[in-house]
């Protein structure tokens, strides 16, 4: 048996978070942006004096001033509010699909403070604050919208945007409740008597990411699948189902996948680096290293090369992790073999169902918790960890984190080996939370 898996890496190998689907119409879900607006209101107040009792403690936070971004709305004297919202909430669609972040959320705040229960002006203001990079901010916002509507499916589609591709660190329960809220946007929009149909398609590709991030690729296929029966021709949706295919160590449907998803959108760096990756594990070096140095090329600021480094200075590395445990447990790790290889085998990987993402960090061979310095059971691997050289390369961006990253994979390997699923592994133990076990971005 094999137990769970450390590590794998996630991001730019599954969801791509620079690859959501673009939602159509008048309400697009949230790209990348920039800096933070205020409202005219707010910049031109006075900043409150603070209290005598701020003022006697050790600090006062210092007033910052942001510039301002009005909305560039043209609205006549004699327009009456439901018209001046319905300007305000058009501009702000506008100033969203310029990438005008802070133009659009000053007019969806406007439209907001005329009309408090509009779903559509408090989802357009959680989409121009999370492309803006507020994201506590965001999502309130979008809490706004939902608790107006807890069914509008163009809402769910954005907030469940938010929570699978969104900037920053997504952990597990945020990809969970991104998975949910696009799964009941689904139900929505299918029991609507009119199908919208970019609706449904951008829903079901939300829906894969989140699977493939979660680890759960054959699922994830049915649902990119389902969108492409909708749209055949999305780029994003192929991108996906490549790496479903991939997880699922069906490399050659994955390169075909990621091979036409590359005629639709052939400067996606994403997608070069998932064909890189699948086909080396298809042996076709050359044309690998090729599509990898493509994709570093397309986004050199968000992508970086693998740390490697020699199975000598990798060796050191584990040695100083051993060194560092308590004599009982040090004890019991030297008494198992710990390999360096630079990927995993398929064997490996087949060992479950659905099988192990190529792309995983490290391994721990054998029953979980059983004794070491007993001899396997009729039937039982002897126990044995394994660690990833190239995986790991890929999972950072420096020497020191490649150290800590190979401290953190063997530990975690060690933890199955005392028995630790990885449930266990998840929580808090002594203290110290671990960070993710399951999947980390590429670059």
């Amino acid at each position: 048996m094999r137990a769970a898996v450390a590590l794998a890496l996630l991001g730019a190998l599954t969801s791509c978070k620079g690859a959501a689907p673009a939602p159509p119409g008048p309400d697009p879900a949230p790209p990348a942006g920039s800096a933070a607006p205020v409202t005219a209101s707010a910049a031109a107040a006075t900043p409150p004096m603070p209290s005598k009792a701020l003022v006697e403690g050790s600090s006062v936070r210092p007033h910052k001033e942001e510039p301002v971004v009005d909305c560039p709305a043209v609205i006549g004297d004699a327009v009456d509010d439901e018209g001046r919202v319905a300007l305000l909430l058009d501009e702000a669609n506008r100033q969203i699909e310029k990438t005008a972040y802070a133009a659009a959320w000053t007019c969806a705040d406007r439209a907001a403070d005329l009309t408090p229960t509009s779903v559509e002006a408090h989802h357009l203001r959680g989409a121009a604050l999370a492309a803006l990079g507020r994201d506590a901010d965001a999502q309130m916002a979008y809490s706004l919208a939902l608790s107006l509507d807890p069914d509008d499916p163009e809402t769910l589609r954005a907030v469940a945007d938010f929570f699978i591709n969104g900037k920053g660190e997504r952990g597990r329960d945020a990809l969970r409740l991104g998975l949910e809220l696009a799964q009941r946007g689904s139900r929505r929009a299918q029991a609507r008597r009119r199908r919208n149909a970019p609706l449904a398609a951008d829903l079901a590709v939300l829906e894969a990411q989140a699977l493939n991030d979660l680890g759960r690729s054959d699922e994830a296929l049915t649902r990119v699948d389902a969108a492409l029966r909708i749209a055949p021709g999305r780029g994003d949706a192929l991108h996906e189902r490549g790496v479903a295919l991939f997880d699922l160590s069906r490399f050659a449907d994955a390169k075909a996948s990621f091979v036409k998803a590359l005629v639709i959108q052939p400067d996606d760096a994403y997608t070069h680096q998932m064909l890189g990756l699948t086909l080396e594990q298809l042996g076709e070096i050359k044309t690998a290293d090729a599509e990898l140095a493509r994709a570093l090329a397309l986004a050199p600021t968000e992508l970086s090369p693998p740390i490697l480094i020699t199975a000598g200075e990798f060796q050191k590395e584990i040695d100083a992790v051993v060194a560092e445990l308590p004599a009982d447990r040090r004890s019991r790790v030297q008494s198992i073999r710990i390999e360096i290889t630079d990927l995993p085998d398929p064997t490996d990987l087949a060992a479950v169902k659905p099988p192990f993402p190529p792309t995983i960090l490290g391994l721990y061979r054998g029953p979980v918790g059983h004794a070491p310095h007993l001899p396997p059971q009729d039937g039982e691997e002897a126990p044995s960890i394994v660690l990833y050289r190239k995986n790991l390369a890929r999972a950072v961006k420096t020497r020191a984190e490649l150290s800590e990253q190979i401290r953190d994979t063997l530990l975690h390997e060690i933890g199955h080996l005392e028995g630790l699923d990885e449930d266990d592994l998840r929580a808090p133990r002594d203290g110290v939370t671990p960070g993710r076990p399951c999947r980390r971005a590429l670059g």
